[in-house]
C-alpha cells in the first residue's frame, strides 16, 4: 500500500493515476491548505507586484493561491523563481502573462535535490543580481533562502499566502489503510516536505500496530532534505523519486525483496508484487 501524503488535488490525482495503474494507493494528505489569516496583506503584495525584480514561489500552491489574488497580467520585467519543476509548471499555467517573464528553477544535477538550497544555486547566477524580492510562501516556512538573499544585499516581503493544518483523517482513509494492513501489504509513503515528515508519525504513532508498520515501511521522499528528515527520524528504508507514476514504480521495484518471480503478467505491468491491488 502507497500512501500519497502531498495535500490538494495534486496529491489525489497522483493517487489515482497510480491506482490506475494496478497500484493500491491512498491519498493520505498531510495537511490541508487553507486561506491565509490576513488575505488583505497578501492582495498588497499582488497589487504591488510590478515593484520586485524577483518573485519566489515555494509551491504550487503558492503558485494558485497568488494567481487566484491577480487582476492584471504578470509584469515583464519581474523574473519568477520556483523551488521545483512542479512549481515552475504551475507557475507557467497559472499566472496570466507569465510566458512573458523569464522564469527560473533550479535544473541539471541539482534540480535532484530540490528546495531551496538548489534554487539559491541558481539565483547566485543571475545577473544584475535582484535588489527587491517577494517570496510567496506558506504561514511559518522555512526563512533560509530569506536570509541568504538578505545577506546578499536584497531587500525582502514575504506574501503568506496559506497556511497549513495537519489533516485529520476521515473514518473512511483509517478504515482503508487498517484493511491494508490486515491483507498483509506491505506499507510505501510518499513525502513531500519535511514537515509531512513528524505530521505522519503523529498520526499513526497513536496506533502501536501502525507504528510499528510505519517503522519498516519504504519512505519515499522528492529531495534531499527530506530525505535527511527521514533519516533523522528513524526510517532505513529511503528511496528518491519524482511525484510521478513511473518514478515510484521504479523506486519500489528496485527492491529485490519485494519483488515476487516473473511471470508473463509481470512483463506487461512490472511493478513490485508488495504495492500492487489485490482485485
Amino acid at each position: 500500500m502507497i500512501l500519497i501524503t502531498r495535500p490538494q488535488e495534486p496529491g489525489r490525482l497522483l493517487a489515482a493515476h497510480l491506482r490506475d495503474a494496478g497500484c493500491d494507493a491512498l491519498w493520505w494528505p498531510a495537511f490541508d491548505l487553507l486561506p491565509p489569516q490576513d488575505a488583505p496583506a497578501l492582495r498588497s503584495c499582488v497589487a504591488r507586484l510590478a515593484q520586485f525584480d524577483l518573485v519566489v514561489f515555494v509551491s504550487p500552491a503558492a503558485v494558485q493561491a497568488f494567481a487566484a489574488a491577480m487582476t492584471d497580467a504578470w509584469p515583464g520585467h519581474s523574473t519568477i523563481a520556483a523551488v521545483g519543476a512542479a512549481t515552475r509548471s504551475a507557475a507557467l499555467a497559472g499566472l496570466p502573462g507569465a510566458e512573458r517573464a523569464r522564469i527560473i528553477a533550479p535544473e541539471g544535477p541539482s534540480a535532484a535535490d530540490g528546495g531551496s538550497e538548489s534554487l539559491w544555486r541558481s539565483l547566485q547566477a543571475l545577473e544584475p543580481a535582484p535588489r527587491r524580492v517577494l517570496i510567496v510562501r506558506a504561514q511559518g516556512g522555512r526563512q533560509w533562502l530569506i536570509e541568504r538573499l538578505l545577506a546578499g544585499g536584497a531587500q525582502v516581503e514575504q506574501a503568506v499566502a496559506y497556511r497549513r493544518v495537519a489533516h485529520v483523517p476521515a473514518p473512511v482513509q483509517w478504515a482503508a489503510l487498517r484493511a491494508g494492513k490486515a491483507a498483509g501489504a506491505r506499507l510505501a509513503l510518499l513525502y513531500s516536505s519535511t514537515e509531512a515528515v513528524p505530521v505522519l508519525a503523529a498520526q499513526l504513532g497513536r496506533d502501536e500496530e501502525l507504528s510499528a508498520w510505519l517503522a519498516g515501511a519504504v519512505a519515499l521522499c522528492v529531495h534531499r532534505r527530506i530525505e535527511e528528515a527521514l533519516r533523522t527520524s528513524g526510517h532505513a528504508d529511503i528511496r528518491r523519486c519524482d511525484p510521478d507514476v513511473q518514478s515510484i514504480r521504479d523506486a519500489l521495484r528496485s527492491d529485490p525483496g519485494a519483488m515476487r518471480p516473473a511471470t508473463a503478467n509481470d512483463q506487461a505491468d512490472p511493478a513490485s508484487n508488495s504495492f500492487l491491488r489485490i482485485s
